[in-house]
């Protein structure tokens, strides 16, 4: 019986093991050539990446909202050696270790994480979507979308911000990056010659996969299909740079996994976002 899933499984065309795990952790990875674009864009952030345990630390400053390592376990047991040094590259900069668990990764890195005191900060949804060979795109009526460039990245990012701020707050600047990103799906939509939306994403090529991300639109510009188009094109684009699949993450249940599902996206696994707190980092000062 086990050679009978067996071949089941290795028929199935989205069916997600190791080997696609790693390609759709790449979607959060921010890999060198990324690192060096970021440093060109903004030379006086304080931009830092390190390779651990299969995994890349990421600190982008201490507003940054996504400091923490992705891709750690999916190569491989974790040592504690390893886990020190994710904890001293995040506790030398002032924030919290924060390491973004796989159901995939090796069980070493749960174990570690457990004996060190880890808390559970959130659960994402990733969301894959197979690309057809011609992703069509045609925008509703009255939606204008271009691809950002350097003129129009302040109002891109602003558009963004506010998108969110029902949600959390990020400072604008932290977006900026983005739009430098090698590969990068960004643009933004206007309604009447004004910008009221934006969105973010990257094509991977060495995956083959196209991660999309920081999709918004201002709140009175809501339900009338600019969400839609700029997901449409961000597929579009991906179709022609040769990508198999478009990937995604999402809060579990919310209103932007329902978004994706209903374009035809499906939850691939749900991912950890495991935290651990240093008393320096909760009073803001370093000993």
């Amino acid at each position: 019986m086990p050679e009978v899933h067996v071949a089941v499984a290795q028929q199935l065309p989205d069916f997600v093991d190791l080997e696609f795990a790693r390609r759709l952790e790449m979607a959060e990875t921010i890999l060198p050539d990324c690192v060096e674009a970021l440093r060109r864009y903004g030379p006086s952030m304080p931009v830092a990446a390190e390779e651990i345990a299969g995994g890349v630390a990421f600190f982008g400053g201490l507003d940054y909202p996504a400091n923490q390592i992705v891709g750690m376990g999916l190569y491989g047991a974790v040592t504690a050696d390893d886990m020190d040094r994710v904890e001293h590259f995040f506790r030398s900069r002032g924030v919290a270790s924060t390491i973004v668990v796989s159901p995939l990764a090796d069980m070493s890195l749960p174990a570690l994480l457990g004996e060190r005191g880890y808390r559970i900060a959130e659960f994402n949804s990733v969301l894959i979507r197979r690309i057809n060979s011609e992703e069509p795109f045609d925008p509703p009526p009255g939606i204008v979308i271009d691809r950002v460039t350097p003129q129009t990245v302040s109002p891109w990012m602003r558009a963004i911000a506010k998108g969110f701020s029902q949600e959390i707050t990020v400072a604008e600047e932290v977006f900026g990056g983005f739009a430098a990103l090698p590969g990068a799906l960004t643009f933004l939509a206007r309604i009447e010659d004004k910008v009221v939306g934006g969105c973010g994403g990257c094509v991977i090529p060495e995956a083959r996969i196209a991660a999309l991300f920081g999709t918004a639109t201002l709140p009175e510009f809501r339900q009338r299909g600019v969400q839609s188009a700029l997901i449409a094109l961000r597929l579009h684009e991906a179709a022609k740079a040769g990508c198999e699949y478009a990937v995604v993450s999402t809060n579990p249940g919310s209103g932007s996994q329902r978004n994706m599902e209903r374009r035809g996206f499906r939850v691939a696994y749900t991912k950890l976002v495991m935290t651990r707190e240093w008393p320096e980092t909760a009073t803001g000062e370093m000993s």
